[in-house]
């Protein structure tokens, strides 16, 4: 019997999609898998996470040696520790002591992550960027936000920091799946963007929106709400460059430009307004999955690790 492969594994767990990478010592990447994540978890999320990744270590005659997980929640600074996940279907049962349940049922260590922060550090890479500061925006789900600073995401005093879809800028007569009235993802994320879809009878797919709504008056204010609440976090922040991505921007037909001229319409002048870069991020659904594989080598295979030559993900 051959001797077993050593591998890590990344997790990127979304509202509606999970995606796993698993890469070797070396860092080429062996397998990637995308599955609806309602199908995934509908046994329980340890027993999901463990049969969908025991089945491809059977396959490739390998043993995980850690494994890096990203939730669309707020994280704790210790890595374990899930606080909130608004927009995932995950009891509090589920979340106690998951990280230890985890490795009980894996055999690894494991550790998770800001999905969003994931995202971010492979975007930093893919361009260059990791000795700049850097904003991520990622309208999906809800509206993803991350931020670079010092080469690695910044996650506050408490692991918490960058949730702009969450400051008070939206209905106040809704509550947000945070728990709060008024967060900005009540009408500037893909949940309200569906919600708005769903409220009427349409004649197209919710996948062709922005080729047959641009015009309608959610879809011009939800554009809007978003260009405020990034042109608020760009005149924080004094970023060399933003990034702008997520599964709505992703979206054909979406107006990108017209959002980007918006956002510059609220800077500050002359700065950061005359400096300031937009740019799009890579539009790859297992990037977040891939930014966790690499960050688990990191991690549990230091002494074979090799930080890629643009960037190291942190």
């Amino acid at each position: 019997m051959p001797k077993p492969l050593n591998v890590v594994a990344g997790v990127d767990m979304g509202a509606t999609h999970i995606r796993l990478c698993l890469q070797d010592e070396a860092g080429e990447v062996l397998h990637c898998e995308k599955l609806r994540t309602a199908e995934v978890i509908a046994g329980g999320v340890v027993c999901g996470i463990a049969k969908l990744l025991v089945a491809q270590l059977d396959r490739l005659n390998a043993r995980c040696r850690g494994m890096v997980m990203g939730f669309p929640a707020l994280v704790g600074k210790d890595r374990r520790t899930i606080i909130s996940t608004p927009n995932l279907p995950l009891s509090p049962a589920e979340l106690g002591e998951l990280a230890g349940k985890l490795e009980d049922a894996l055999g690894c260590p494991v550790e998770f992550s800001r999905d969003v922060n994931l995202q971010l550090s492979f975007d930093v890479a893919q361009n260059g960027l990791q000795h700049q500061q850097v904003l991520g925006a990622y309208l999906g789900t809800g509206m993803g936000f991350a931020i670079w600073l010092n080469g690695a995401p910044w996650t506050g005093a408490h692991g918490v920091a960058g949730e702009l879809g969450h400051i008070p800028q939206g209905d106040m007569q809704l509550t947000c799946g945070c728990g709060n009235a008024g967060c900005l993802e009540t009408v500037c994320s893909g949940i309200a963007l569906k919600r708005w879809y769903d409220a009427s009878p349409r004649s197209y797919e919710i996948g062709e929106l922005f080729n047959h709504a641009q015009q309608e008056p959610f879809v011009i204010a939800l554009l809007a709400h978003a260009a405020r609440a990034i042109a608020t976090s760009v005149n924080l922040f004094d970023p060399d460059a933003v990034i702008l991505g997520g599964g709505v921007m992703d979206m054909p037909a979406f107006p990108r430009e017209a959002l980007v001229a918006q956002i510059k319409q609220h800077l500050r002048r002359p700065l950061p307004h005359d400096s300031v870069c937009f740019i799009d991020a890579s539009s790859s659904s297992f990037n977040g999955a891939q930014g966790a594989a690499t960050l688990a080598r990191s991690c549990f295979l230091p002494a074979l690790y090799v930080a890629p030559q643009q960037a190291a993900l942190g």
